[in-house]
């Protein structure tokens, strides 16, 4: 009995002990806690008190200022502007006199310059000759300059291109029987031209687009005249012979004759828009072109027959220095190949791993787009034709750019 009064007590004696443990904790957060609201307490204080004495050092300003401004009277505010306006404007004159002094010894200096070289150059022509011999091989120094970055260029697009080929080798060998070879240049530039050709079939159809509204509109307008009707469709020898026939009639001749005129002003703004779609058409197949020669002649499997005589081998020069950055850019892109009539053998190997199926079709598209060509330009498309045909035949290639010039 005594023993479980003895083990009551201790459990009560534990529980009191663990309650005061807990309670010596909470009363130490408790006073963590009003020391750090203490020590907030006295940052408050002391950021008031800084607040305060900024007020009043504020307060002391206005009020002082308010004090000055009310000493100040508009008409001592007056005078001081108009001092001001003094004192500015004579600085101005002072600075345009300078300035003034200044342009008159830039064209004193510049007048002793010009007769000093005009005395030297009298004096002494050979230096003359020496300036123009520098001049001369600085030009030189500056054309070698550009002709090696131009190799540079070259040389970084074939590097691009032949590990872009042995990439494609590589899966070839690799791949076994269904591996399909893929060529990403001839696929780049199909895209580019694809592309061409939809921006031009775009204008096409808006150019269309616009004639069908301008033609709905007349015929709106044109309701209920039977005389402007009648004209509606008439082609210009019609329209001749219908002028030739039909008698004269002042009633209803001022109204033919302004619907003749807009027809005819309609007609001729309808031949320039399919003028200028017609030379944008051309730009597109000449630059086909002269990718197509640009990458035939790198593979040195082309060359075309083409008269120079008409061309001055100066300007000949000029240009293909100019395009000379235009076939960098295509060869670094790539350009497409043609399928030649020759059968490559099995144990060689290939220039580029390609696999096409639409050459056919392709060559269809090219004779449809000859049609549309200049004479010159079909003259030099039959002829590469002829050549790819028969490979052995060769001679010196045109310019890239001549070619150009041609379809524009």
């Amino acid at each position: 009995m005594s023993s479980s009064k003895y083990a009551k007590l201790e459990q009560d004696y534990q529980k009191l002990v663990s309650e005061m443990g807990v309670l010596r904790c909470r009363l130490e957060s408790k006073s963590e806690a009003l020391l750090i609201l203490t020590r907030d307490l006295e940052q408050c204080q002391s950021e008031r008190d800084q607040f305060k004495l900024m007020a009043d050092q504020l307060r002391e300003r206005h009020g002082e200022l308010r004090r000055r401004l009310q000493a100040w009277s508009l008409a001592q505010l007056l005078c001081d502007l108009k001092e001001q306006n003094r004192r500015l404007q004579s600085e101005n004159e002072s600075l345009s006199q300078k300035l003034r002094e200044a342009l008159e010894d830039g064209k004193l200096l510049r007048e002793q310059v010009q007769e000093q070289g005009r005395s030297r150059r009298l004096s002494d022509p050979c230096a003359q000759c020496s300036a123009k011999q520098d001049r001369q091989e600085l030009v030189r120094q500056l054309e070698v300059l550009q002709s090696r970055e131009e190799l540079v260029r070259t040389g970084d697009a074939y590097r691009q291109k032949v590990d872009r080929l042995n990439l494609q080798l590589n899966h070839a060998l690799r791949g076994g029987a269904d591996y399909v070879p893929l060529d990403v240049d001839a696929l780049l530039m199909e895209n580019r031209y694809m592309h061409e050709r939809l921006q031009l079939a775009q204008e096409e159809k808006s150019l269309l687009t616009a004639s069908l509204n301008k033609f709905k509109s007349l015929a709106e307008k044109n309701r209920g005249r039977a005389s402007t009707a009648a004209l509606a469709g008439i082609s210009s020898k019609q329209m001749q012979q219908l002028l030739q026939d039909s008698s004269l009639d002042l009633s209803t001749a001022g109204a033919d004759l302004r619907s003749l005129v807009a027809l005819l002003l309609e007609a001729v703004n309808d031949r320039t828009l399919a003028l200028n779609h017609q030379r944008k058409a051309n730009k597109v197949l000449g630059k086909r072109v002269t990718e197509l020669e640009n990458r035939l002649k790198c593979d040195g499997t082309w060359r075309v027959n083409m008269p120079l005589s008409s061309t001055d081998p100066a300007k000949l020069g000029n240009r293909s220095r100019g395009s000379s950055f235009e076939d960098a850019n295509s060869l670094s892109i790539g350009a497409l190949e043609l399928s030649i009539s020759k059968p490559t053998p099995d144990k060689d190997v290939p220039r580029s791993v390609i696999s096409r199926e639409n050459s056919r079709d392709e060559e269809e598209e090219c004779i449809a787009g000859e049609e549309d060509l200049p004479p010159e330009l079909q003259r030099l498309l039959s002829a590469a034709m002829k050549e790819l045909k028969s490979p052995q035949h060769r001679a010196p290639p045109p310019t890239l750019k001549e070619v150009a010039d041609l379809a524009c």
